[in-house]
């Protein structure tokens, strides 16, 4: 088995547990775990200076902005949730139509006042890329956690048939559920007493000040990010729409 522990990524803690008996193995997964975790970080990491988003937001005014293979796919996958969810994720949190994806690895912005911010899809992202490193490597039984919100439970503990997970009530540290992952993704999203009002819907421009919270339960661990943010916001009749969209999620809303 390995443990580990990045302090600090993609703004928050990193940690995860590998079970194999090829300790061998596990150190080189790791390894090629914290390289990939880095190098996302320094694409999609608004607050790097020196990242490719950060780059981006700089040079908004110019006509054409040359970006990397990868970002234009990330992007291109934006698209698509912003189309799905009836536009409440949206990277820009104004108008992603106001993004032009050209040919050749190049974009433009419509409006100056647009910029990207990847804080509701870059850690699905990277617990996707980091599921398909340890499917590579044959590795059965894992447990990825950043920071408690985004969560992937491989295979099953060592001492039990899933990875069992507890969702507590930020504001009274109460049992609100308890998820039982199995080859599944887990992410929440919520206001709590320190930090409320960072949720904003896209569509009206306004921040979810409510006491609520959000869990998402999903094979895909991206759409378990992007949805359990859109769900905070969206409405009853929305709700229901998205459930017709994406099927195969357990969607949940909490009073808190």
């Amino acid at each position: 088995m390995l443990h580990g522990f990045i302090p600090h990524i993609m703004g928050t803690r990193f940690d995860i547990l590998l079970i194999h008996s090829d300790a061998e193995r596990l150190n080189g997964l790791w390894c090629h775990i914290i390289n990939e975790l880095e190098r996302l970080d320094k694409i999609l990491n608004r607050f790097d200076p020196h990242s490719e988003v950060s780059g981006i937001n700089k040079h908004a005014l110019q006509s054409y902005i040359q970006i990397s293979k990868e970002l234009e796919e990330i992007l291109q996958l934006c698209q698509y949730y912003y189309e799905n969810t009836f536009h409440l994720f949206d990277i820009t949190l104004k108008d992603f139509s106001k993004i032009q994806i050209h040919d050749h690895q190049r974009i433009s912005f419509a409006s100056s006042t647009i910029s990207l911010d990847f804080g509701g899809f870059a850690k699905g992202y990277a617990l996707k890329k980091i599921k398909k490193l340890i499917e590579q490597e044959n590795i059965n039984h894992a447990f990825v956690n950043f920071g408690n919100s985004s969560i992937l439970g491989m295979g099953h503990h060592p001492y039990g048939d899933s990875w069992k997970v507890s969702f507590l009530n930020p504001y009274n540290q109460s049992l609100l559920n308890e998820f039982n992952l199995q080859n599944t993704a887990l992410s929440t999203s919520g206001n709590t007493l320190q930090y409320t009002g960072h949720i904003m819907n896209p569509l009206t421009g306004l921040f979810n000040e409510q006491r609520k919270a959000s869990s998402i339960i999903s094979t895909d661990p991206l759409e378990a990010e992007i949805l359990s943010t859109v769900w905070m916001i969206a409405n009853k009749e929305q709700q229901q729409l998205l459930t017709e969209n994406f099927k195969d999620i357990q969607a949940t809303l909490y009073d808190l």
